[in-house]
This record gives structure tokens, sequence and C-alpha cells, in this order.
């Protein structure tokens, strides 16, 4: 049994097996938080939102902690690495408990949820569909050491969305972490929107879109 809170909407439309999508919210959040996306979502996915684990004095949830100073965010990675291997160990007991596996398994995160859900993709490639990356950015302490999972990242799919007008984590972060994938043998779509840092309707009808495109046709 993982050691996350998790909380669970069942496929809207029954299938031989149901394919599998972990939602990951942002800094300051909770769990209950994007599994409000379930109606906009296709209705044969099985959709799981995780809490991260720290929780914060201002109330809401973190995957790792953030600091706020005058030179900008001061971010514990190393917090962050031990909630990915948190994340890890509960996406193999959750695949188990489903029955899903790589090939049925997509993982969707915003802002700082966004983050792990890529850091998960590039350090264990061989577990995962793809990866809905909304408003986050490339952080390099949370990506492994090694180039060896390099092949197995060939044609993964990835979601990049971000809003033009991010208060938080400018478009020009966005763009540099675009590059950064697109060096990777990653099948990336990227994606800009007239938004701040949010989910707009636009960006919500692509990541639906994207995401009935993970599954199989028919």
């Amino acid at each position: 049994m993982t050691d996350l809170a998790l909380v669970t909407s069942e496929p809207r439309q029954s299938s031989s097996r149901s394919p599998l999508l972990v939602m990951l919210h942002g800094y300051g959040s909770h769990e209950q938080d994007l599994i409000g996306l379930v109606d906009f979502i296709d209705p044969r996915y099985r959709v799981v939102s995780v809490r991260a684990p720290l929780e914060l004095d201002m109330g809401g949830f973190a995957w790792f902690p953030i600091e706020f100073s005058p030179v900008g965010m001061v971010m514990d990675m190393d917090e962050g690495l031990r909630s990915r291997d948190r994340l890890l160990s509960m996406l193999e007991q959750t695949q188990r408990q489903y029955g899903n596996d790589d090939s049925d398994t997509v993982t969707l995160g915003f802002s700082q949820g966004g983050a792990m859900a890529l850091s998960m993709l590039l350090t264990a490639p061989g577990k995962l569909a793809g990866t809905a990356f909304l408003s986050g950015v490339w952080l390099r302490e949370l990506l492994p050491d090694d180039a060896q999972s390099l092949t197995a990242l060939e044609g993964k799919p990835v979601l990049q969305t971000h809003g033009l007008h991010d208060p938080l984590l400018p478009i020009n972060k966005a763009h540099k972490t675009r590059d950064i994938l697109e060096s990777l043998p990653l099948d990336l779509t990227y994606r800009e929107y007239p938004m701040g840092h949010e989910i707009n309707g636009e960006c919500l009808q692509d990541v639906s879109t994207w995401l009935a495109g993970r599954l199989p046709s028919g």
C-alpha cells in the first residue's frame, strides 16, 4: 500500500483494461485540485490524483520546500528527490493494483507537480507511456545523473504547455525547458497560451486531445 494519500476517479466508460492517468498538483495545492478536470478527459481513463507529502504552514502541500527570497526561489532538491522516489514506488504499486504497465500509464503534473512528472519520466521511462507537463520548468537537480535512459526515451510523448503571461515561471523559462526537451529523443508537443500560471479552456482542450491520443483508437 502506498504511503501517499490518493483520490481515485473510476473510469466512466468501461474497457478491457482501463488506462491509468496519475495527476500531480502544484505547490500549495492538494489532491482534490486537478481531479476536477476528469469531466474533460477521455472517459476510459482511471484517474489517480496524488497528494504531495509535505504539509505547508500556509496550507496545502508540496513536493519539496520553496523559499521566496530577494534573489529568487530557493528549492530543496534533496526533498524533491525523495518525493520522486516515493512517487515511483507509488506508481509501481498502483500499476500492480489495477493491472497497468508502461503501455497505458500517463502522468499529468501542474507547476511543481509538472516538474515531478517530468522527473519521473526521465528517471524511469520504462514505466510510463508519456507525460503532460503543464506550467512547469526543467529542474536539472531532479534528473538522473547518467544518460543510460536516453534510448528508453526514444519517441516518448511529452506535452508541454505554458502561459505567455505566467508571473511565477516566465515564458522564457518555458522556452529554455522546451529547447532542452527538444534535444532529447522525445516526441515533444509544445503549446503556449495568452494566460497566466493556470490552465485555461484552450489549454484544457489541448490536454484532453493529447491524452485521448495516447489511447488505442476504436
